[in-house]
């Protein structure tokens, strides 16, 4: 099957948007922008899903971040919330942060890879919020590339090396960017995982919040 091209800018329109939930009900991989990079995606929920990535990125031994529109469907997967968390919320969603939560028991483990934390993150770009409210569900996301490679910025690239891929939102070449921000908040104080982009402001906001 050809992958499918669809035009970031025209993701909201009523046909494009219905198409995207189909291929994504029905097990398919998308990969679409995000405020650092290209993502990898499809419906989390779904083991057939996970396999696929494992399979595209040559990679099975780290799970996944998940790609969210907003604070309820943050709740849904996790086992509660630290009380300063809607503060620390205000500061860094929509952005280019990921945060460690702990998973709600309800989530397979095999989706987890058996690991006991879920990363969350809500993209800044809001046409991407707005298709994933009207998925209304949560997307795998983690980086175009190969398992040890750099991650792919250009259409053309990107095309080339995952032609398997069912649909691709073309956003033309993204800028540079050294990924999300990682957050562990399962750890007080909070740790910081990976210094990705805007760590440098994240910095200053945690040591607001705990000293």
């Amino acid at each position: 099957m050809l992958m499918e091209i669809i035009d970031f800018k025209k993701i909201l329109d009523r046909e494009n948007k219905i198409r995207i939930k189909h291929i994504l009900e029905g097990d398919g991989i998308i990969i679409y922008p995000t405020d650092t990079l290209y993502g990898i995606g499809g419906n989390f929920f779904s083991p057939k899903v996970l396999e696929k990535i494992d399979c595209l990125k040559q990679r099975d031994d780290m799970p996944y971040s998940a790609a969210v529109a907003g604070l309820e469907m943050i709740k849904k997967l996790t086992a509660g919330l630290p009380p300063y968390f809607e503060k620390l919320a205000e500061k860094i969603f929509p952005g280019k942060f990921t945060v460690l939560l702990k998973a709600a028991k309800s989530i397979n483990k095999i989706l987890l890879k058996n690991r006991d934390k879920i990363g969350i993150r809500i993209p800044g770009i809001p046409p991407l919020i707005e298709l994933l409210q009207y998925l209304n569900m949560p997307l795998i996301s983690t980086s175009v590339n190969r398992s040890g490679s750099p991650p792919l910025r250009h259409p053309e690239a990107i095309k080339s090396e995952f032609p398997e891929i069912d649909l691709f939102i073309d956003a033309g070449v993204l800028p540079e960017s050294q990924g999300s921000t990682v957050l562990d908040l399962t750890e007080s104080p909070v740790r910081v995982v990976r210094k990705g982009d805007d760590y440098d402001q994240i910095s200053v906001t945690i040591l607001r919040l705990f000293f």
